[in-house]
């Protein structure tokens, strides 16, 4: 039978209804797999901004800083493209005459002498444990402009440190034969009055010395001994009668070595460890704790953005012993963040204060201390072969004592004296760096021995070294530029973690107004309306 038309009415608008709760179904399982979709987007932005991406960072940086011929680093590494500059200063003696006559040194600091230092590496091969073997060469050539108004030819009165370093070892092995060796050394040296030396400059530092070893057989002992010792800083002559004795010619255009290095490939943290030096993996000082071959060749460190180090190392072949800087924290330097670190008074302490360097102790020279390491000296007779001693300038961090000996011209000054390095975080790249170092030998008075009869027993200094390197304006550039790529890459792992944020709550909120999550609150009306069977207040006949 026909249907009233109110009733046709009711049946369709409730199928329209089943209709658009049926459409409402469907849009609820797109909105629930753009949900899932979402959430799993987010998961996987979460990955890469905490792991995937600075992953990737990370094996970047090492790709470009490793010593591997593939790196951006690895020229560099082998041929510094810039000098470093190394500095000389000489203490000059103003009163010989009253020093030999007992009074305490005049002193007069003269320099700098400015040189430019080019290093070059030789690479001899690879090794196991990653590691490369290489020799380095450096070559030093004379700045005029920078020296300023001084010259290589200036004449100086300085400590006769060839002279003192024969007396002393007669004294402590062989004290009976102190004045008969003196003989054989005023043949040797010419004029030699006084403990003194009157010198020029170019012949101090490279040159060299002449020192006659044609003469007596005491001098003939003398010289016999310097042959079997063959000390780095003495050459034989052209003739065969004699040597020539400089602080730096063996450095130049000589290649030391060899050194093994670790490679950095495998363990980034590991990059530049210097493993073994000529073929030794410990040095001379009879001690576990002093014969550790710590740090890198002052060049080459490894990233330190992470968890910079207390102290940073470095292997310093002069000393025959690594030395280190400590953390003092961030900085900021050629408009770029740094780590910076600096020396600190421990690394030269005497052992009553660094119980640690106790086995680099000498023999007593002074009555004030205890015998061991006077406080900011360091003993090089076990590493040159000479009772050479080591400090920091001017004896910056050193015992009172050693100021107290000098009427005149010490004076110690952290910023002209102090060893430091600024570290990139990033790369580890040296931004700039200043590696300070004095050679000083002990003046002792000897009864018998007339240049040594009245003067007093001190340590007394020859000359200080400033080794410098600052990173060039066009590679800072390219620092900067690298900073600003990793710059943008970090930024954009925050974007992307961000927009798959925004997008997961986007699709939440569309799928709890869509009525197929509980906690959003769903319009029932058009489902009671079907349910109830009612309309108008009629019942469906």
């Amino acid at each position: 039978m026909d249907l009233p038309e109110f009733e046709v009415k009711r049946l369709l608008f409730a199928f329209h209804k089943i209709e658009y709760l049926v459409d409402c179904t469907m849009i609820g399982k797109k909105l629930r797999l753009f949900f899932f979709i979402s959430l799993c987007g987010l998961m996987l932005a979460i990955l890469l901004a905490t792991w995937g991406i600075p992953k990737i960072v990370r094996s970047q940086i090492q790709k470009n800083v490793q010593i591997d011929p593939s790196s951006q680093m690895f020229d560099k590494w082998r041929k510094l493209p810039m000098p470093l500059t190394f500095k000389v200063y000489v203490f000059n003696v103003t009163n010989p005459e009253d020093i030999s006559a007992g009074a305490k040194p005049e002193l007069e600091e003269i320099g700098p002498y400015v040189y430019n230092e080019y290093r070059e590496r030789t690479i001899l091969g690879y090794g196991e444990n990653d590691t490369v073997e290489y020799t380095l060469k450096k070559t030093f050539v004379f700045d005029q402009k920078e020296t300023s108004s001084l010259s290589e030819d200036d004449e100086v009165t300085v400590i006769n440190f060839t002279y003192m370093a024969a007396m002393l070892e007669v004294q402590e092995l062989m004290p009976s034969l102190a004045g008969m060796i003196n003989g054989a050394l005023e043949e040797m040296f010419t004029n030699l009055t006084d403990p003194f030396l009157r010198v020029k400059v170019r012949d101090l530092f490279f040159d060299g010395i002449h020192l006659n070893c044609v003469g007596n057989s005491a001098l003939s002992l003398v010289c016999g001994k310097i042959k079997s010792d063959k000390p780095a800083t003495m050459r034989p002559s052209e003739d065969g009668n004699g040597f020539y004795f400089s602080m730096f010619s063996h450095m130049n255009l000589t290649e030391s070595g060899p050194y093994q290095m670790v490679r950095g490939t495998k363990e980034l943290q590991e990059l530049g460890h210097i493993v073994s030096y000529k073929g030794k993996k410990e040095m001379n000082w009879r001690d576990p704790y002093c014969n550790q071959l710590n740090g890198s060749d002052a060049t080459v460190f490894p990233p330190v953005e992470d968890s910079p180090p207390k102290r940073l190392y470095s292997f310093e072949p002069e000393v025959c012993r690594s030395l280190y800087v400590n953390l003092v924290g961030p900085a900021a330097i050629f408009d770029m963040n740094a780590i910076y670190y600096e020396i600190a008074e421990e690394a030269l302490a005497a052992k009553t204060a660094n119980r640690d360097n106790k086995c680099y102790c000498r023999k007593n020279w002074s009555a004030n201390h205890d015998g061991c390491l006077l406080m900011g000296v360091l003993n090089l007779e076990p590493c040159q072969g000479a009772p050479a001693l080591a400090t920091l300038p001017h004896f910056y961090l050193a015992s009172e004592e050693l100021l107290e000996y000098f009427a005149g011209g010490i004076s110690p000054d952290k910023e002209k004296h102090n060893t430091y390095v600024y570290l990139d975080p990033i790369t580890g790249v040296v931004l700039k760096g200043a590696r300070r170092l004095q050679f000083n030998i002990e003046l002792r008075q000897m009864k018998g021995i007339p240049q040594l009869e009245n003067v007093r027993t001190g340590v007394f200094p020859l000359l200080w070294i400033d080794e410098g390197a600052e990173l060039p304006p066009e590679i800072q550039q390219e620092l900067k530029q690298t900073h600003s790529l990793l710059g943008y890459v970090e930024m954009a792992r925050w974007i992307l973690l961000s927009i798959a944020i925004l997008v997961l709550l986007a699709s939440l909120f569309k799928l709890a107004r869509s009525g197929a999550l509980p906690i959003w609150g769903q319009h029932t009306n058009s489902v009671s309306f079907v349910l109830s069977g009612t309309g108008n207040g009629n019942k469906l006949q």
